[in-house]
């Protein structure tokens, strides 16, 4: 099995364990090529919620890739990406 949305993946390690392997997807460009999207392992063997936490990282970063923002903002997508990923997660 595998979790997979739109800008992630998660990997279970094996068929008993609760700890993920977990993929971002990232821009790639080769030198000469096309640029193309990629997933890439950031993190092997992290539980669930330490998963979450690195998505809603991630996407806070791209949506300011190479600007400066102020703490407060930070924090405040910071919870709003975990929110909607964590809403995911409900039952």
């Amino acid at each position: 099995m595998v979790i997979e949305e739109e800008d992630f993946k998660l990997t279970p390690v094996n068929d008993s364990s609760v700890n993920f392997d977990l993929e971002l997807l990232y821009k790639v460009q080769p030198r000469g090529k096309e640029a193309r999207m990629e997933f890439k392992n950031v993190a092997y063997g992290i539980n669930l919620d330490h998963a979450i936490h690195r998505i809603a990282q991630y996407r806070v970063n791209q949506k300011h890739k190479n600007e400066a923002i102020t703490l407060l903002t930070y924090f405040k997508e910071f919870k709003e990406e975990l929110d909607s990923l964590k809403a995911l997660c409900k039952i």
